[in-house]
């Protein structure tokens, strides 16, 4: 396959110590809080507590129109998405990442891969997140996807941290922030 593409680097300092962040972030059963994947019937496949190797599977089926491709045409097609998602590093306190595997209709699509760095700031704590896609492309278009990717990182040489800086973290720090930071800590009411 074409391998990773970095799709974001970014990093937001929460008010909260490094422990409360990062139990939120391993707390597999509320990650569609801060990820944006709603409508998902979420099953945790793991007994025990979050660790590398733990897993969850989050799968939803529904209609997406799109063209058909046996009749012709646009219409509505069945979609059944199902992503599994695997703890890879458990680091308390410190790292914790996660890979997902994105299927479509039974048809693995893409890998996404997401790492989280924390680091302990006078005010809180410093998540650095890394977002990496790697598409899961049918031989014809490795030729497209490798020159895309060529592409990319000439083109990340050349702008450098101004790219980074420029995009936008997407909705998951800003969510992550906005719910560690509501949470009650363990222990106040």
């Amino acid at each position: 396959m074409a391998g990773p593409f970095v799709v974001g680097r970014h990093s937001v300092v929460i008010s909260a110590a490094p422990q409360r962040v990062f139990n939120y972030l391993a707390d597999m059963a509320r990650h569609e809080q801060w990820n944006g994947d709603e409508g998902f019937r979420t099953t945790i496949d793991t007994d025990g507590p979050p660790r590398a190797g733990f897993l969850l599977h989050r799968e939803k089926t529904g209609v997406m129109r799109g063209p058909l491709i046996i009749r012709g045409g646009m219409g509505d097609n069945p979609v059944r998405v199902v992503k599994r998602a695997t703890i890879t590093a458990y680091d308390p306190n410190y790292a914790l990442a996660f890979e997902t595997r994105n299927s479509y209709n039974g048809l693995l699509v893409s890998i996404d891969r997401m790492s989280f760095q924390l680091r302990q700031e006078a005010v809180g704590t410093e998540v650095s997140m890394l977002i990496e896609v790697e598409p899961m492309v049918p031989g014809g278009f490795m030729g497209p996807a490798y020159a895309m990717r060529v592409f990319r990182a000439a083109f990340e040489r050349l702008v450098g941290q101004r790219l980074s800086r420029g995009l936008s973290a997407g909705p998951y720090l800003p969510r992550i922030k906005e719910m560690v930071e509501r949470e009650e800590p363990a222990g106040m009411a």
